[in-house]
């Protein structure tokens, strides 16, 4: 196995899956750690896969038990998992975005938010490397934030979305422009390095731990637990932080209207 290979690798057709894909992009253009962060990515989803299989049987056979999953139930299990994930987000939202809104955006926020944890958290399993420790993972995480933000400011607002970004006064359109263009292009590069560099730093920190053959086993427990609050950590900002984006362009005009009366 190759440095940045992982037991990931060890599934036949991952690897050659991972040229393939690097082949069709750029003709190698991405090489080295960055081919391998896309075996990171897809184990990432596959995880999320099985768990979603395991969370509808789960809701299947709660459906048949004739309290309809009121009471939760007695062990752990996929359907729980969900639902403890999917009401903090949840939580999160509605007293920023208010209920409704909320509920449109949490397939996104919801997905980001389980894609970004789960990624995080396979950081912590030795032979495993977290996807979100590659600028190619969070940036596309931040892109799809940005993108929906402005898609939906502009499909809520119209063009006061636009006119948002000139300033309140109109003859300093000219320096309030460039400036809100530039603080909301910097937005998701500013998500996507803070993911980054808090999952490459943690992950470091691990592996140093793990690879000083002299230091006891249960010496790296409580990096590991450290880590454990840095995964869930970084993913409730990353999820808040958006969170808050689109709620401020889905709420600007409403914003205008209360000024102008």
């Amino acid at each position: 196995m190759g440095p940045h290979d992982t037991w990931f690798h060890l599934i036949p057709g991952v690897r050659s899956a991972e040229h393939s894909l690097a082949h069709a992009v750029g003709n190698g253009w991405i090489e080295g750690s960055e081919t391998h962060s896309m075996a990171h990515v897809f184990m990432a989803l596959f995880i999320l896969g099985l768990l979603t299989f395991l969370a509808v049987r789960f809701k299947g056979a709660i459906a048949n038990s004739g309290d309809n999953g009121v009471i939760p139930a007695d062990t752990l299990n996929a359907r729980g998992v969900v639902e403890v994930i999917t009401d903090a987000v949840m939580g999160s939202m509605v007293p920023v975005m208010g209920e409704k809104a909320a509920r449109q955006f949490l397939p996104l926020i919801g997905a980001l938010a389980f894609f970004i944890l789960f990624s995080n958290l396979a950081g912590l399993v030795p032979g495993f490397l977290p996807s979100t420790d590659t600028w190619n993972t969070t940036m596309a995480c931040g892109a799809v934030v940005f993108v929906a933000t402005h898609v939906y400011g502009l499909k809520v607002n119209g063009i006061e979305h636009v006119k948002h970004l000139m300033g309140p006064i109109w003859w300093l359109a000219w320096l309030m422009l460039p400036i809100e263009i530039i603080s909301h292009i910097v937005r998701p590069v500013s998500l996507s390095l803070r993911l980054m560099g808090n999952m490459v730093g943690d992950h470091k920190v691990l592996g140093i731990f793990l690879t000083i053959i002299s230091v006891p086993l249960l010496i790296p427990v409580p990096i590991m637990l450290l880590g454990t609050i840095v995964c869930i950590v970084q993913t409730l900002v990353f999820c808040l932080l958006s969170i808050v984006y689109i709620g401020m362009a889905i709420e600007e005009h409403h914003h205008d209207e209360a000024h102008a009366h």
